[in-house]
């Protein structure tokens, strides 16, 4: 899953707090260009199951804005990402 944000800082601060609050090991990336909307973007990259609850959680009571969420799945070799509503 990825979790697009609009800078650096808080993609850093979202990653953070799933880890600590949650222990959901996470990462910070550059967001693929496929689902890149423009511009320098940055993720939060999981593969947690429970992640999507957690990280829908955080933005409401931290109040960090999410731009979009997105599920990876390999279609035939090649990844496709599917936003999540």
């Amino acid at each position: 899953m990825y979790v697009l944000v609009g800078s650096i800082t808080t993609a850093m601060r979202l990653k953070r707090l799933l880890e600590r609050v949650y222990g959901i090991p996470s990462d910070v990336v550059q967001t693929p260009s496929a689902i890149k909307h423009g511009g320098c973007s940055y993720s939060v990259r999981t593969n947690a199951s429970n992640a999507l609850a957690r990280v829908k959680l955080i933005e409401e009571e931290y109040g960090i804005n999410i731009k979009r969420i997105y599920v990876e799945r390999s279609v035939g070799g090649e990844r496709v990402y599917d936003a999540v509503p």
